[in-house]
């Protein structure tokens, strides 16, 4: 489960209402959430803003090493 996903069920806010604050649609939260898209930077400066940093940009970097 990828830190949007958990955040979205612990504060019980549909994917639809954060994607509205985001500004973006319900789908690209829904591949966000299934980790089947990493978003842009300026997409993840606004979650971990909409989120008061509990989805932090480094929250999507994934460690190729």
């Amino acid at each position: 489960m990828s830190k949007l996903a958990f955040f979205l069920n612990e504060t019980d806010e549909t994917q639809v209402e954060f994607a509205k604050r985001v500004g973006v649609s319900q789908g690209t939260v829904s591949k966000l959430c299934a980790g089947q898209i990493t978003p842009s930077l300026p997409l993840a400066v606004r979650i971990a803003r909409a989120t008061e940093g509990k989805v932090p940009v480094d929250a999507w970097v994934r460690d190729t090493a």
